[in-house]
């Protein structure tokens, strides 16, 4: 039987990128992308972009939602370079070209020139559980996220996975096994029902509801996980 490896994404915010409403508009994804996914980990092989090999395409991922978090919302400016504005006249000078309209050649989408508000959404406090799959390529992965070339992140380079971030490897039904951590109730659960998304190659998206256990410390969590996952080696 194939091993996975098992990553864990959490952290103050993650970005996923959507698609764009407008140049202005970018929201995030609800979960981790495959194309995110696949460039997380060709990034920690070293690969340059554009340079990423096909073998990466090949890897099979399934994603564990154990907390979705809060959609949060970010409002940035982006305010026409002076500067660039007296290059560009000085260049449409020396081309004889009427200097007016150097102005209209600075780039801030939908604000005429002015200033431009960008609004992006981020996935604040989400967490999820993900399997790596790829039998021909195991040792290179592993490698790569023992040493990552590229510090791994969560869709952004600000964004940092907090610990811990490499799980482990183990069976594909560790999935399942390794516990969601919960807050105590006054009525204890023993299982929470998680959604999971799997991403194949060539095929659609496969999303399916199930039941894992609950522990409901960070300590017992992680002793779980211990029992469920070999050390990366």
């Amino acid at each position: 039987m194939s091993s996975s490896i098992y990553l864990r994404f959490a952290g103050p915010l993650q970005s996923w990128a959507g698609a764009a409403v407008t140049g202005n508009i970018v929201h995030t994804e609800s979960e981790p992308t495959r194309s995110g996914l696949t460039g997380l980990l060709a990034g920690a092989c070293g690969f340059l972009r554009g340079e990423r090999p096909g073998w990466l395409d090949d890897t099979h991922f399934a994603i564990r939602t154990d907390n979705r978090g809060a959609i949060t919302d970010e409002f940035q400016t982006i305010n026409p370079r002076t500067e660039e504005t007296r290059f560009r006249r000085r260049l449409l000078l020396s081309q004889g070209i009427n200097a007016s309209s150097a102005k209209s050649l600075i780039y801030t989408p939908d604000a005429q020139g002015g200033t431009s508000i960008v609004n992006r959404t981020y996935i604040g406090g989400g967490e999820f559980i993900v399997q790596v799959t790829n039998t021909d390529h195991t040792d290179e992965l592993i490698s790569a996220l023992q040493s990552p070339v590229f510090s791994p992140y969560l869709g952004r380079k600000a964004f940092a996975p907090v610990f811990p971030f490499v799980l482990g490897m183990g069976d594909p039904s560790a999935i399942y096994e390794i516990p969601s951590l919960r807050k105590p109730k006054r009525l204890p659960e023993d299982t929470a029902t998680l959604s999971f998304s799997l991403y194949s190659p060539e095929l659609p998206t496969q999303r399916h509801l199930s039941q894992v256990p609950v522990v409901h410390h960070r300590r017992s969590w992680l002793d779980a996980v211990r029992e469920k996952l070999a050390p990366l080696s």
